[in-house]
């Protein structure tokens, strides 16, 4: 469900407890490990187990192995394991899973990590030489090169901005995305895998772009996502030359087109957008407009007139 935690109150208390030398027992004080099942049958002092996923307990398993990494002596211990069947039904497993994990807070999209569709993309994307973390911090602990490691949440904004084009609402929300109402249009079965690959790819490209831009024109507002994310909806508009592209124009348009050129003169549109509504707005700056509906439209209204 996520990655190791490193030094939290609860690891160090943990730590505390195995260090501890008096005769309580260790698993008194620690949730230890719960694995959901399909089934489980006795047999013997053996349990024969069917389908089962580990939902909570790598907090405790780095802790047990650090102790004895670093010179801690045997002693009589317990571990709890706690083997839950769920019904094949309703939400009893992910509430099992949410509340196994209560000593340590949630990452957004946590109880999402093993669906079929966060495989699928991170298979898809590991073709591509990308490391997607359907687990929080997973690939950062191992040290993977962080410009090639892309987060859910990171994903799902991308995809807001670009597929979707609602700029505003990657800039506003972020893990808020990978609430129920947002997850399922985001990460749907029906999208073709190619169409994140795509997503990343472009965000990558405009973002190698304003890194250069901004070296001779400083951005306005000063933050690189108030202009990424809206960019990332022009191209979409740019590209396809249409008013509502779908996902299969997106994955038809030729990503050599966006060249230096076309994000330059996006990048002016941009800007002339953004001082007329400084000009007009008596209410803040560019984070602010660039969060709103309203610039989103009349950015589209510009792109679709100039194409």
């Amino acid at each position: 469900m996520r990655d190791y935690a490193r030094s939290t109150a609860v690891n160090n208390a943990i730590g505390e407890t195995l260090k501890s030398g008096t005769g309580e027992d260790f698993w008194w004080f620690n949730n230890g490990v719960t694995v959901v099942a399909d089934a489980a049958q006795i047999a013997g002092k053996r349990i024969v187990v069917k389908e089962p996923q580990i939902v909570n307990g790598l907090q405790t398993s780095h802790e047990i192995y650090s102790y004895f990494q670093n010179g801690g002596q045997h002693r009589d211990r317990s571990l709890l394991i706690k083997i839950v069947v769920a019904p094949e039904s309703g939400t009893a497993r992910d509430r099992i899973i949410r509340a196994t994990n209560s000593q340590t807070q949630l990452p957004a999209g946590a109880l999402r990590a093993t669906e079929a569709i966060q495989k699928d993309i991170e298979e898809s994307l590991g073709h591509a030489g990308g490391y997607y973390e359907r687990r929080a911090s997973y690939y950062r602990s191992l040290g993977f090169p962080l410009d090639r490691v892309i987060s859910m949440t990171r994903l799902a904004r991308e995809f807001t901005a670009f597929v979707q084009r609602e700029p505003h609402t990657a800039l506003r929300h972020s893990d808020a995305l990978l609430d129920d109402q947002h997850y399922a249009q985001i990460f749907s079965p029906r999208h073709d895998l190619d169409i994140y690959r795509l997503c990343l790819d472009v965000h990558t490209r405009l973002r190698t772009f304003l890194a250069q831009y901004a070296e001779d024109r400083p951005l306005l507002g000063e933050t690189l996502e108030n202009w990424l994310y809206p960019l990332a909806a022009m191209s979409a508009h740019t590209l396809t030359r249409l008013r509502q592209p779908a996902p299969r124009d997106l994955l038809n348009i030729d990503l050599d087109h966006l060249s230096d050129d076309l994000m330059s003169r996006m990048t002016g549109t941009l800007e002339q957008n953004f001082k007329s509504a400084l000009r007009q707005s008596k209410a803040g700056g560019v984070d602010r407009i660039a969060r709103t509906p309203e610039f989103t439209a009349k950015l589209r209204q510009a792109v679709v007139s100039q194409s």
